[in-house]
């Protein structure tokens, strides 16, 4: 009986994860891992950090070289674009013409920025952010000391702004919402907001962008507010769609990412999705989901491929993410919604403070700045499900990493 094939569309984190994970479980079929960049897979938080600073070579970016996968057998295809797959034939058909069957497929295929539908958009200067080479491209133009404008104050664009004032450009920052970051909280938000002005960053929230202007590049942006902004270079972070075209044009589930059941497993048997793209039922929350931070992708594309072989077991993950903000590391765990209970520990304007959020007397998840105990702690009240006043998170003279401790063995052992 032939060995199995086992395909993998899509070479970004969750796709690199899950390839080695399958060799590291005993998979010992054929491993085929197709990717459009020519890189092989590599982490993308350091692009708008460490390496866009040239704090980080290249080399560290990557998950494995080249040589690694194939030492590990897996066929690595690089800058090679499927054009379609064919669930009813279980075959991937990749531009060209090639045709390569499978037993299991899984789709890693990511997502993609959105742009902005205005006048002005395809002008030279006006560019998202997402690749290697985007990062390179940026840090070179940079050097240059342009004027920047920022579109979008979410993670992306707070780190992107971070990077440019740094490197003493001039930096406005257009958020069309109330406050940065607004996925974190008001609080959290309006405390990185100071931050940013505090290194000079002008802020224009709530409000957005009209139209790009310029000839041969872009020269200003013009404000739905009125006001125009002079700048040489506009970095559009206004979010990022799911690359699920391919499972749509299948016949797979979508909604819009790939819809996939506790197993990963999509509307076909035989295809799978994670990272970026998947979208899953959690039970734990209470909620579908679909997640485009790093720890899931990691997460799931191990997960994935113990699923792929037959193994038990339901993706339930404590979604973490963290984003530096200057000198400030700020963590989240966790998923909670503005009609939970916010309670603060500890005073913003001492940099260290953190946010928890309750419901019916639990911990759903908490934002800390540069408190990685507290973060600790509201991982542990997460996970065991614990009961807790809000007085009590409040309380500074409460030793909360002590007690999340005593509080989390004590559950276990009740549970036991």
């Amino acid at each position: 009986m032939p060995s199995p094939t086992f395909c993998v569309v899509g070479a970004g984190l969750a796709g690199g994860r899950a390839a080695v994970s399958l060799r590291d479980r005993g998979f010992d079929g054929r491993l085929v891992l197709i990717g459009q960049e020519t890189d092989p897979p590599y982490e993308r938080p350091p692009l708008s950090k460490a390496y866009l600073a040239g704090e980080l070579p290249l080399s560290k970016l990557f998950l494995s070289t080249p040589k690694a996968y194939a030492d590990l057998s897996i066929d690595w295809r690089a800058a090679a674009t499927v054009e379609a797959i064919a669930p009813g034939q279980h075959e991937v058909r990749l531009a060209g013409g090639e045709r390569i069957g499978f037993d299991r497929l899984l789709l890693t295929t990511g997502s993609r920025p959105r742009t902005l539908d205005i006048p002005g958009a395809d002008l030279p200067g006006v560019s998202t952010y997402r690749t290697i080479r985007d990062a390179d491209l940026l840090r070179s133009e940079l050097e240059e000391l342009p004027q920047v404008v920022v579109v979008g104050g979410g993670f992306l664009g707070c780190e992107l702004a971070v990077a440019a004032r740094r490197r003493g450009c001039r930096v406005t920052l257009v958020e069309a919402g109330q406050v940065l970051l607004a996925p974190l909280g008001a609080t959290v938000g309006g405390y990185c907001a100071d931050l940013h002005q505090q290194a000079g960053v002008e802020l224009s929230l709530e409000d957005s962008v009209a139209r790009f202007q310029g000839g041969a590049h872009l020269q200003q942006v013009l404000l739905r507010s009125g006001r125009t902004v002079p700048c040489d270079l506009a970095l559009v972070c206004v979010g990022a769609l799911p690359n699920a075209e391919l499972a749509a044009q299948a016949g797979l589930e979508v909604d819009p990412g790939v819809v996939v059941d506790q197993h990963c497993r999509s509307s076909h048997e035989a295809i799978f999705a994670a990272g970026d793209v998947a979208s899953w039922q959690s039970q734990r929350w209470q909620r579908r989901m679909r997640v485009e931070h790093y720890d899931n992708a990691h997460q799931q594309g191990l997960f994935v491929a113990g699923a792929m072989l037959g193994e038990k077991g339901s993706y339930e993950p404590v979604p973490y993410f963290w984003t530096e903000q200057y000198d400030s590391m700020i963590q989240q765990i966790g998923v909670f919604d503005p009609s939970d209970a916010a309670v603060q520990r500890g005073d913003p304007k001492s940099g260290r403070f953190s946010v928890f959020y309750l419901r019916q007397g639990s911990v759903r998840g908490c934002v800390a700045v540069n408190s990685f105990h507290d973060l600790s702690s509201a991982r542990r009240l997460i996970g065991a499900e614990v009961a807790v006043s809000a007085e009590l998170l409040g309380d500074p003279a409460v030793d909360l990493r002590d007690w999340s401790m005593q509080a989390a063995a004590a559950a276990r052992n009740t549970t036991a």
